[in-house]
């Protein structure tokens, strides 16, 4: 089912990582992974890491403003980032014959970005703009962080990956460049190069773009350990929204945990595609709610199992809290629930291992939280889920964090 990889270390501690996959179709994607995200900022300076994903993209040495997406398509290729808790992910997909040439772009930005100040002056208006509209004024986002704002309170999973908004108004260039020191080293990214390539090729060019590149400071570790729940907690919050939205927050272990082969499992049960049980019930039966599901985030640290509901008009939003609580608490699994689970789920493994980008997304995602073991066995640990084993897992569902967002009249 996986593809085999093949790893290497530079000198200066960059990883690369090859995925060969012999499609015939000479298309790769290109990545450059940094093993820093929202989880490694500070309060009063949250949202750097997305802003400086921003600012990737601007001049360097050698490049001028747009130059990176103009070579990019003049390649007949497409380019994007991302910016998570745990991690921030640029990706370059062209045809195999230009590997050199993204690896050039990707070294380029490592080590000359430019990072100056009316570039990101103009930038930071962008990225505010960004928050305004899939936070502040959007009633889903804004519950959303809202809702991680009360489930952590230490921890820095605290704010969500776009920042607080006087953050984002308060920081100066001199931040951002020295959040680039710091964090966008050699030792703390590696390259991921998945589709129609060679593993030599692959580690030759990156020897050639990437060895003389030298690490700059010590990065530091992230000490932070949310205390748990002392018991439910419940947030009101009244706003601007055509509908009442509720959602419940539970916390969960880290990615490594063997428990998150069966959170995942009961998720797809709970919500995954028109038959899971919270719509079925909560939609088609009892009418409470116009859209609902849950979902298992497995992050680098302890995270969340969370649920999220639309409530309709007329119904009292403690009703569908109770309802969601209680379908979490006493559905009981089936093997014949269990096992179209596990089926559809391999199915959907499956196709995202099809595409060299869906390789890049999940192998990445697994490197760059520092544990590619759990992904090695995947199919093993889906195999030998249980209905007990889900049933166990109810026992992270004994305390919440609840956020009720209602319409302000």
């Amino acid at each position: 089912m996986l593809h085999k990889f093949y790893k290497t270390t530079l000198k200066n501690s960059l990883e690369v990582i090859a995925i060969p996959m012999n499609r015939g179709s000479k298309v790769i994607t290109s990545n450059i992974f940094y093993k820093v995200g929202s989880r490694n900022e500070t309060l009063g300076k949250t949202g750097i890491a997305h802003m400086l994903e921003h600012m990737n993209f601007k001049s360097t040495k050698n490049l001028k403003e747009g130059d990176f997406d103009k070579i990019v398509k003049s390649l007949g290729g497409v380019d994007n980032a991302s910016t998570g808790f745990d991690y921030t992910h640029y990706y370059i997909k062209t045809s195999s014959e230009y590997l050199n040439k993204t690896f050039e772009l990707f070294s380029e930005v490592m080590q000359n970005l430019n990072l100056n100040d009316e570039e990101f002056q103009r930038e930071r208006k962008v990225v505010y703009e960004e928050r305004l509209w899939r936070t502040d004024n959007n009633p889903i986002g804004y519950l959303y962080f809202r809702l991680f704002n009360n489930t952590f309170v230490y921890h820095p999973y605290h704010w969500t990956p776009i920042g607080f908004k006087e953050d984002i108004l308060n920081w100066t260039i001199e931040d951002i460049r020295s959040f680039h020191k710091t964090f966008y080293q050699p030792k703390n990214a590696f390259l991921l190069v998945a589709g129609d390539i060679d593993e030599n090729e692959v580690f030759k060019q990156a020897e050639k773009y990437f060895a003389d590149i030298q690490n700059s400071t010590e990065i530091p570790e992230i000490h932070q350990k949310e205390p748990p729940l002392d018991g439910d907690k419940e947030i009101v919050i009244k706003r601007e929204t055509q509908v009442d939205i509720v959602a419940i927050a539970f916390h969960i272990p880290n990615f490594r945990h063997e428990d998150q082969f069966a959170l995942s499992a009961y998720s797809e049960i709970l919500s995954g595609g028109k038959s899971g049980i919270l719509r079925e019930k909560l939609i088609n039966q009892k009418a409470l709610v116009s859209e609902v599901y849950a979902y298992n985030m497995e992050l680098k640290d302890p995270g969340v199992f969370l649920a999220l509901a639309m409530v309709n008009p007329g119904v009292n939003p403690d009703k569908v809290i109770k309802e969601i609580k209680k379908i979490l608490l006493n559905t009981k699994i089936t093997k014949k629930d269990l096992n179209k689970v596990k089926n559809q789920t391999k199915m959907d493994f499956l196709t995202h291992l099809e595409s060299s980008s869906g390789v890049s997304n999940i192998y990445g995602d697994y490197f760059a939280k520092g544990d590619i073991t759990p992904l090695l066995e995947y199919e093993e640990k889906l195999n030998a889920l249980t209905p007990q084993k889900l049933e166990e897992i109810k026992k992270y569902f004994d305390k919440s964090v609840t956020v009720k967002l209602l319409k302000n009249i």
